[in-house]
């Protein structure tokens, strides 16, 4: 009777022994199938790659910027096909292949006079795109008095008005209006227009314009040669790419007429665009989309312009002529051809 009670006694414990064991390896496998599940589908998340962000592509973009251009088999000096002479210096890049199709002292350093506004909106807009700063186009800007006493090309601006940035931004891409780019200058340079011509500067250094140095944000000239904004047809180049990342800029660069002040109002001016080349313009060039003229006594008749035909993009700089009919007589004939050496090829 004893024994048979020890033997069941027995049983029983191992009995217990195999279910709790049971018990402890089944919760073992589900503990380990739920742990490798997670483990897979982090692994399939880890191998879809993610989009490039904002910053990203625009580091991309100035990673090619600062590229070298390709010289070999460039042009050069007077091309007998096109009829009117060159100016002083000269470029034109095929931003395709980034080869230079003709060039003419590209990287002789020269003023470049309004050409300067493509730098001051340039700084301008993205601090407006910038996320960390509180500006958009609709920000409204206090004409100073420092602003009013700026004279060249203008909009005359009154101590009495305030614009939009963008109203501003505008009158500097198509009218080349000095009080409007010194105005812009002023207001995002917080009061100091000396901060903002840093900001050009540093831009400048980024964008890989190793020749280029600014002193003011309009490109009057200074009361010497030395106090000139001065840069390249290279470096030039460089700046309109820049410029072509941003489609707003170039909306405001190819516009040929634009209302400044509402029309019936004091003040009211239809503004022209001094690039007379742009497609609807008075000498319309095809493919002709921007950017912008500039000219001083010491810089001569300048142009950088960006033209795309059959889907290709072309910019030229042409720096250092005596009148702007034989710029843009120049320029046009240098796009036909550019493209005629293109389609060839």
């Amino acid at each position: 009777m004893k024994n048979s009670k020890v033997i069941i006694v027995l049983v029983s414990i191992l009995l217990l022994h195999g279910l709790v064991l049971g018990l402890v390896l089944s919760n073992g496998c589900s503990s380990t199938k739920a742990k490798t599940k997670p483990d897979v589908e982090n692994k399939e998340t880890a191998q879809t790659p993610s989009a490039p962000t904002t910053q990203e592509l625009r580091q991309q973009a100035l990673e090619t910027i600062r590229k070298p251009y390709d010289y070999d088999n460039a042009s050069s000096g007077s091309i007998p096909k096109v009829k009117a002479l060159p100016g002083k210096s000269g470029i034109v890049v095929d931003l395709e292949t980034r080869r230079v199709l003709w060039s003419k002292n590209a990287n002789k350093v020269a003023p470049i006079a309004s050409m300067t506004k493509l730098m001051t909106m340039l700084v301008a807009y993205e601090m407006v795109e910038d996320p960390s700063n509180s500006y958009s186009l609709e920000t409204p800007v206090k004409v100073s008095r420092a602003a009013y006493a700026i004279g060249g090309s203008q909009v005359y601006l009154d101590p009495k008005e305030t614009f939009t940035v963008e109203e501003l931004m505008k009158a500097a891409a198509i009218k080349s209006a000095n009080d409007a780019a010194y105005l812009l200058a002023e207001f995002f340079g917080e009061g100091d227009v000396n901060t903002f011509v840093r900001k050009m500067n540093a831009k400048a250094a980024e964008l890989g314009m190793k020749h280029t140095k600014f002193r003011n944000p309009h490109g009057l000239p200074g009361k010497s040669a030395a106090e000139d904004n001065v840069s390249t047809p290279e470096d030039m180049v460089r700046l309109a790419e820049a410029t072509l990342l941003h489609p707003k800029l170039m909306e405001w660069t190819s516009t040929w007429r634009a209302n400044f002040r509402k029309p019936g109002t004091k003040g009211h001016m239809v503004m022209q665009n001094t690039n007379h080349l742009l497609s609807n313009g008075s000498d319309p060039c095809p493919g002709v989309d921007g950017l912008k003229t500039g000219f001083i006594q010491r810089s001569g008749y300048c142009l950088t312009a960006t033209c795309k035909r059959g889907g290709r993009r072309v910019i030229v700089v042409s720096m250092g002529h005596n009148t702007w009919r034989e710029r843009d007589r120049f320029v046009k004939g240098l796009l036909n051809w550019s493209y005629t050496r293109i389609d060839k090829e």
